[in-house]
């Protein structure tokens, strides 16, 4: 076998399953939903269909993690758990090809996931509207196909390193709070709590750009600036908060950092994952 051996393997075990067949077929309702009843307020048919799209991208940056840390949260700590592993290391495959082959099996489930809710979605609002802007479609596919397959390569990274189903879970949800939930809920947020300890703690002065650097650590805010590269400007989401004096932006919070942001998270954690996986003791 080979990492397209693994990889086929693990994507047939995953295609039949019923659990993801039942969440991809209701997802895709709500979209196709979503897709046909969204209107615009006194906008024209192209606007509307922006508007959806912007409508759909605050949808999958809370939903699209949990659907790529449970699809891939278990793809080797399983392995590891059943001794499954054991098997496909005597076939035979290098550890490294277990852990290519898990992550271009899970990246390909979730990448087909976000495809099947795109086609859902453009095909309500083509319905609505009778128009497809393709530009926007495709950009906005892209940028959340990047923002998904962060995460998958943050579950795979978590699953190489634990041999146990609990520790899976716990390592999926902590990754969940602490990526996105800590940079939504207000009053709980990162840059709350960096800016507490900045200025209350260490007592230096307020410093509204180093608490927006710190938030741009997260594949979530990565993900509302990136957006902000394939809509127009009348929709582009205020991701940073600053004062009106400060002027225009710094180098490094641009949008296009958004893809070097996305880069690292896709890199980091799979090196890392992988160290642990191939130093792990198996038995």
């Amino acid at each position: 076998m080979s990492v397209r051996a693994v990889a086929r393997r693990d994507f047939r075990a995953a295609r039949r399953s019923r659990s993801l067949w039942a969440v991809a077929t209701v997802l895709g309702v709500l979209m196709a939903v979503l897709g046909y009843s969204f209107q615009g307020y006194q906008t024209t048919p192209i606007q509307s269909f922006q508007q959806l799209f912007r409508q759909l991208t605050a949808f999958l940056m809370l939903l699209l993690p949990i659907v790529a840390l449970v699809a891939s949260y278990m793809s080797i700590a399983g392995e590891r758990e059943s001794g499954g592993i054991k098997f496909l290391l005597s076939v035979p495959n290098t550890r490294r090809d277990v852990f290519l082959g898990k992550l271009v099996s899970r990246l390909a489930v979730v990448s087909a996931g976000v495809a099947f809710l795109f086609a859902t979605a453009v095909a309500g609002g083509y319905a609505r509207n009778g128009v497809l802007p393709l530009e926007l479609i495709v950009g906005v596919f892209v940028v959340t196909l990047l923002y998904g397959a962060t995460f998958v390569s943050i579950a795979v990274a978590l699953s190489a390193g634990v041999a146990a189903r609990s520790r899976a879970i716990a390592s999926a949800f902590g990754s969940y709070f602490v990526l996105v939930l800590l940079f939504v809920v207000p009053g709980l947020s990162i840059a709350s709590i960096v800016r507490w300890v900045h200025q209350t703690l260490l007592g230096f002065e307020r410093n509204v750009d180093l608490y927006n650097a710190i938030t741009y650590v997260s594949p979530l805010t990565a993900y509302r600036q990136g957006t902000n590269m394939v809509f127009p400007e009348s929709l582009a989401q205020s991701v940073f908060q600053r004062p009106e004096e400060a002027g225009e932006l710094p180098a490094y919070l641009a949008e296009e950092v958004s893809l070097l942001v996305f880069a690292v998270w896709l890199v980091v954690p799979l090196a890392v994952g992988y160290l642990r996986f191939r130093g792990a003791d198996l038995e």
